[in-house]
């Protein structure tokens, strides 16, 4: 997250996160604390804002970025997190969770995760990839305890992103393991969300501006041509061909299944 004085950044991977939080290091006094850290202490008046993107595009780009080798779900999905002896002292002090994440990694389909990642071009192998995402059989391999929570039983990676960075005390035992339905989760949403504004990747330089001005930062003509002559060269631009070409009607039902929450919270059209 980027603290300044006035607003805190939350930083939801592949939503522009990476650029959005350079351009404030640039314009407003402040410090990056981490990078995908939720806050801990809820008793702040800074204005906390976020970032979001089209859970079709974030897909690919999730994808795409995991095809260059890069990434903690990349690294999650395709190599051994734990040698056996670490694993079995940790096992003897965590119990019964540990020892299923323990087992895992003994029966994951490595192969079949790295086949999905071999091309950028391949439409395929993303449809492969994304269909591997959504079977309950392997939400385990995601890592995140995203297996673990009571919501990958209806939603989608992205969601459970979304909402264990921007909804409060959501790692506690009353939310993580009890929101069961996508009511449920539109109610814990509206009496837990942090956000006081969302940048939308697709509006990026628009909304950077609106979200310092709600702030309460004085807006100079050097902040706008900053902001907007960056959107040029944003940083951490995963390489991919457009979203279309990736998605067949099927994958595409899948998204709009799972992540139905982001989609209908920010008004996608898909």
């Amino acid at each position: 997250m980027y603290i300044g004085k006035k607003l805190i950044y939350l930083q939801l991977q592949k939503t522009g996160c990476t650029h959005i939080a350079d351009l404030l290091s640039k314009m407003i006094p402040g410090k990056q604390v981490g990078k995908h850290n939720w806050l801990k202490n809820y008793n702040t008046d800074k204005f906390i804002i976020g970032s979001i993107r089209n859970p079709l595009d974030w897909y690919v780009s999730l994808w795409a970025y995991g095809c260059s080798k890069k990434g903690a779900l990349f690294n999650n999905l395709t190599n051994r997190k734990y040698s056996m002896l670490s694993s079995f002292k940790e096992f003897i002090v965590s119990g019964n969770l540990f020892f299923t994440e323990f087992i895992n990694e003994f029966i994951k389909s490595y192969n079949s995760w790295n086949e999905t990642y071999e091309d950028y071009n391949d439409a395929n192998n993303f449809r492969l990839w994304l269909k591997l995402m959504y079977n309950s059989e392997r939400k385990i391999d995601l890592g995140e305890k995203y297996y673990s929570s009571s919501i990958s039983n209806f939603a989608g990676f992205m969601t459970y992103r979304y909402c264990k960075l921007h909804m409060k005390d959501f790692f506690k035992k009353i939310c993580f393991k009890d929101i069961k339905t996508y009511d449920e989760l539109l109610k814990y949403d509206k009496n837990n969300n942090i956000l006081d504004y969302v940048i939308r990747n697709e509006s990026l330089g628009n909304d950077l501006i609106k979200a310092l001005e709600f702030a309460g930062y004085n807006i100079t003509d050097t902040i706008i041509n900053l902001i907007m002559d960056s959107e040029k060269q944003k940083k951490n631009v995963s390489k991919h061909r457009d979203i279309n070409f990736y998605y067949d009607s099927e994958t595409k039902k899948l998204v709009l299944k799972r992540e139905k929450f982001i989609i209908e919270k920010y008004n996608y059209k898909i």
